[in-house]
């Protein structure tokens, strides 16, 4: 556009002051020039009777025409690539968003739900926003994260995010009687769902429970906690931390690692002992806990301990050779 407007300015100014070195005033070159290039048809201000002036003229019709069309010609394109740049986005959105299978649907791109999906990104997890403000509609998409504009507690948002599809749903927005309310719709569409749920107050935790969420997290609680164990143990703290890389180096110095095991449907391992899952590895894993769908765990579970669809079993397995 920068260019147009130069290209058109300069025919105005370069037209403006050939008439004006025939004598014309700039006001009465000016206005011959406008009134040519935009075709008005009112009559000339002064005579075009010399071949001098009446170049001037065709040239000013013939510049003028032309740059006028390029001007009309780059607003075209520009608003037409815009407008096929958003269908092509839209297109791939909802491809993408047909190809998502046992994905995460975030509901609520605030502080929490960030982490999450930074999280969920780095390992390599599918997932969805879902959100209905604008601000942090466009955080997330000039992230790169597949986003939908939409109210978590309807319905017609949770089908459009693929909720039937979907593995885990995290309801995490600051609001307990909203998390409450997306808890119990989501819990309606998919019985099988896998729902984390966010409570600012411990009362609510009862509530969404019976709502139908599997887990209920309160960061607030947690961070207390985290800071309590932090001035109280320091040090094993500082082990153990999730952002410390020493346990990971020293599991993997003893040539152990710290591993999660999905039992999803269709496993051959649904209805068998944890036994039959301990034969598999040859004896290569110590089985630290077995963690329910429904977020309860069991600690150390005995040999016969069935496993169920949806069941996560933790370990601390030996690398193989």
């Amino acid at each position: 556009m920068l260019v147009c407007v130069g290209v058109f300015s300069g025919v105005v100014a370069l037209a403006t002051l050939a008439y004006m070195s025939q004598g014309w005033s700039l006001s009465d070159a000016f206005y011959m020039v406008i009134i040519t290039i935009f075709s008005v048809g009112y009559e000339e201000v002064e005579p075009c009777n010399t071949p001098v002036l009446r170049l001037i003229t065709i040239f000013t019709i013939v510049s003028g025409q032309i740059t006028t069309l390029y001007v009309i010609g780059t607003l075209v394109k520009i608003i037409t690539e815009k407008e096929f740049q958003k269908a092509m986005a839209d297109q791939k959105k909802s491809k993408n968003m047909d190809e998502l299978k046992k994905h995460t649907i975030i509901c609520g791109f605030g502080r929490i739900g960030q982490t999450i999906a930074r999280e969920l990104k780095k390992a390599n997890i599918p997932f969805i926003i879902l959100d209905k403000d604008k601000d942090r509609i466009e955080l997330s998409e000039s992230l790169g994260y597949l986003t939908l504009d939409g109210d978590a507690g309807e319905e017609e948002s949770l089908k459009r995010a693929r909720i039937d599809n979907a593995g885990t749903l995290a309801a995490v927005l600051p609001n307990d009687m909203v998390n409450v309310f997306i808890t119990l719709t989501a819990r309606n569409m998919n019985p099988g769902l896998r729902i984390i749920a966010r409570a600012e107050d411990p009362a609510t935790e009862k509530k969404l429970r019976q709502a139908g969420a599997n887990e209920v997290v309160l960061p607030a609680m947690a961070g207390g906690l985290q800071i309590a164990h932090r001035i109280s143990r320091p040090s094993l703290i500082g082990v153990i931390d999730e952002e410390s890389t020493f346990l990971k180096n020293d599991l993997d110095e003893l040539g152990v690692s710290l591993e999660q095991t999905a039992i999803d449907s269709g496993n051959h391992l649904v209805g068998q002992p944890l036994s039959s899952f301990v034969e598999g590895i040859k004896g290569r894993s110590i089985i630290l806990a077995v963690r329910r769908a429904d977020g309860t765990s069991s600690q150390h579970p005995a040999p016969h301990f069935t496993l169920a669809e949806g069941d996560r079993i933790i370990s601390l397995m030996r690398k193989s050779g």
